[in-house]
């Protein structure tokens, strides 16, 4: 259900959003939301990634632009216990390859970081991995 009003933006930009919806939308202390900003649209979007108690990372990955990379991908995480909660890929199609982007839980996850970075770079069409804690 889509919710309308009007609202006056507070110092710095800060937004109050009506308690009864926020709290619908899973907009509570420690939440985890992707904020996107079209500066040509004006316009802002919120999309919720996580509740509080996950601990995220960000996965970016310029692959090779072939059928089963992704799955290959995803295979990798979901044996390794990581959760992935949001993703996006762009073709590069000049140059034959894509753009991954993930926000995963590593909270369950039988490997560090740097196992999984290793684990990424095996994958013969992975060109380049990066990884980053989200606080």
């Amino acid at each position: 259900m889509r919710h309308y009003e009007i609202i006056k933006i507070e110092e710095d930009g800060r937004i109050s959003i009506p308690p009864e919806w926020a709290y619908e939308v899973g907009l509570v202390k420690g939440a985890y939301f992707l904020v996107e900003i079209d500066t040509d649209l004006n316009e802002a979007h919120l999309e919720r990634i996580a509740m509080p108690g996950k601990q995220l990372v960000e996965i970016e990955l310029v692959v090779k632009d072939q059928p089963g990379v992704l799955a290959k991908i995803t295979g990798l995480l979901g044996r390794q216990g990581i959760n992935i909660l949001f993703s996006e890929a762009e073709e590069m199609e000049q140059i034959g390859l894509g753009a991954i982007v993930a926000v995963v839980d590593v909270s369950q996850a039988k490997i560090t970081l740097d196992q999984l970075r290793v684990e990424l770079q095996t994958i013969d069409e992975v060109m380049e991995v990066s990884l980053k804690e989200i606080k």
